[in-house]
């Protein structure tokens, strides 16, 4: 009985100790590692989250890997990366690699990122980035990516922990896709030049939430060319609902 008691009084503080969220601001003028050198451009507004100590540390961890795998190119190749401020000064220091190389370049590194609460229901909480990154070449690129968590067991969602019926919300997907891009359902899914693997459609990396929306986002590069952009595909709460785990 006194285990219950304590267990239905976590359960109970979790609910009701409230999130806090704030907005920290990084550019190359105020970040140590350009006091000694030229930098490229930085402008980075990044929520920080405060309230619940361990689910706070969970999605800020999460917040600083999205930023991470924006400031590297390849992270699966720099596996002593580990740090948003390592991931800087990588940045900081490829830049001035390419200076030295290029002296004339006239072309500058650049990340400009936003991060943002899209929804914050009693059980989901969603946050979405805006992302900017040029690293020369013909052009940057710019992306789009939101972050899932489940308040209550205060943990980070990934695209198919959101779902109670998978199959059903992609066939539900497909079929709008379809429609938005006016293809028959018996049409190749790639026919018009999309180059969906095996032919086969799927969902995109990118899946969020806003005030009364569920969005699919499907990044440049995704399913298409760069000079496509995204793809994006929006769903009313009550058209989705009845595929998901939590309740929106």
């Amino acid at each position: 009985m006194l285990l219950l008691t304590i267990i239905s009084i976590s359960s109970c503080q979790k609910r009701t100790t409230p999130l806090t969220f704030k907005t920290e601001t990084l550019k190359a003028e105020t970040l140590d590692h350009c006091a000694d050198g030229i930098c490229p451009i930085i402008e980075i507004e990044k929520i920080k989250v405060f309230g619940r100590e361990h689910f706070a540390d969970t999605i800020n961890n999460a917040v600083d890997q999205v930023l991470l795998n924006n400031l590297v190119i390849a992270p699966e190749e720099e596996p002593d990366i580990k740090t948003l401020d390592q991931a800087l000064e990588h940045f900081i220091s490829s830049y001035r690699v390419y200076k030295s190389d290029f002296p004339e370049a006239g072309t500058e590194y650049e990340i400009n990122s936003t991060s943002q609460v899209s929804y914050n229901g009693a059980q989901l909480l969603s946050i979405k980035f805006e992302n900017y990154t040029y690293w020369g070449g013909a052009h940057g690129y710019g992306s789009t990516t939101y972050l899932n968590f489940d308040k209550d067991a205060e943990t980070s969602l990934n695209n198919e922990a959101l779902f109670k019926d998978y199959t059903g919300f992609l066939k539900l997907a497909e079929t709008q896709f379809r429609n938005q891009k006016k293809l028959s359902a018996e049409e190749n899914i790639n026919s018009t030049g999309f180059y969906f693997e095996n032919d086969v459609f799927a969902l995109p990396n990118t899946i969020g939430f806003t005030e009364n929306e569920m969005v699919l986002v499907y990044n440049p590069y995704e399913i298409a060319s760069y000079a496509d952009g995204q793809t994006i595909l929006r769903f009313k709460f009550s058209e989705v609902q009845e595929f998901l785990k939590l309740d929106l």
